[in-house]
């Protein structure tokens, strides 16, 4: 199973979503903060990516960014409270493979990782 990077600063998020995948059988972890992610992202080589745009130490497109720029091809799936148009098109235009908005559903997560 895949490895998946959780970066939000929802702590209830990131542990909702790991106990849901940890019971699939993928291996979460999570960050509470952009550069912990990046850190993560480093350290623990994940091959999926579900990050929170609005985190408290950065914007989570400047996440996006450096992730893309170390692996092109690891899945990104942004989960946000924004709604601003402009925050979607840049995500997507920088490489995300998904944008969702909070509150999202696991099962649509689930599809949605269960496509990519």
């Amino acid at each position: 199973m895949a490895k998946i990077l959780v970066i939000d600063d929802e702590i209830d998020i990131c542990e909702m979503i790991k106990d849901f995948f940890g019971n699939m059988g993928y291996e979460v972890i999570y960050a509470l903060t952009g550069q912990g992610g990046l850190d993560a992202f480093t350290l623990e080589k994940p091959s999926i990516v579900i990050l929170d745009l609005c985190l408290k130490d950065m914007f989570g497109l400047e996440v996006l960014k450096k992730v893309k720029s170390v692996r092109p091809s690891c899945i990104i799936i942004i989960i946000t409270g924004s709604a601003l148009e402009e925050d979607k098109k840049e995500a997507m235009r920088l490489g995300a493979d998904y944008y969702m908005a909070k509150p999202f559903s696991m099962s649509k997560l689930n599809e949605t990782i269960a496509k990519l």
